[in-house]
């Protein structure tokens, strides 16, 4: 599949004349695993749509990793920041190796100018990252970490694991640290969750390697 049949498949609710214009300005970058694509605090300068591949979006305070989103394939990144002045407010670095398109800012906004369905389709993005944001807020009030995590181990195993003979492998390197700033909820609890899951037989750990041996999402229905 080309470069441009890609973006089409990612672009849809776009009228055609506004996929043709993102397809002229849009420069495709292939990335090796663990590159920093932009660091918090660092000046905007254009949006990334993700063609293949897996990208953690991050951010710190006072040294400590805070929050952790995974991104993949048709998602958009550092779109929160594209209109405004302000710096990112998250960091981003691939996870495997990964090919995305890139769009500089002044391109993009000159494109929202001319096409008004372009931002409409850039809102259901933020609407849908509003959505994500105010579900993972109900469950840090209303949903035990143990359960959160499980949940979070299902969504993530069904998106971005591989298929084995043996169950689901979630290979995204991630550490402890990691996975609790992914769900909300400290490490040592992130620790104790996937020991007691792998005590009853419904994953099997292997240093930063996850199977998931079961269908989590039944167990948690």
């Amino acid at each position: 599949m080309t470069k441009g049949a890609e973006l089409v498949q990612w672009l849809g609710g776009l009228d055609p004349e506004a996929s043709k214009a993102i397809l002229r300005k849009a420069h495709q970058k292939v990335f090796p695993a663990e590159t920093l694509l932009y660091a918090q605090g660092d000046r905007v300068s254009g949006i990334y749509i993700v063609l293949e591949g897996i990208v953690k979006e991050f951010a710190s305070l006072e040294g400590c990793l805070r929050y952790l989103r995974l991104s993949g394939p048709g998602d958009l990144l550092g779109i929160g920041e594209i209109f405004s002045q302000e710096p990112q407010t998250l960091s981003a670095s691939t996870v495997h190796q990964s090919r995305l398109v890139y769009l500089e800012q002044a391109a993009f906004q000159q494109i929202c100018m001319k096409h008004p369905s372009v931002p409409l389709w850039m809102m259901r993005q933020l609407s849908a990252r509003l959505w994500e944001l105010r579900m993972a807020l109900v469950e840090t009030v209303y949903v035990e970490s143990a359960t959160r995590l499980v949940h979070r181990l299902a969504a993530v195993g069904e998106r971005f694991g591989e298929q084995r003979s043996q169950g689901t492998l979630i290979d995204l390197k991630l550490s402890r640290e990691e996975w609790a700033a992914l769900v909300g909820i400290a490490p040592e609890t992130v620790s104790r969750v996937l020991h007691d899951l792998e005590r009853r037989g419904w994953v099997a750990l292997e240093g930063r390697k996850i199977w998931l041996l079961i269908d989590l999402a039944q167990k948690v229905a």
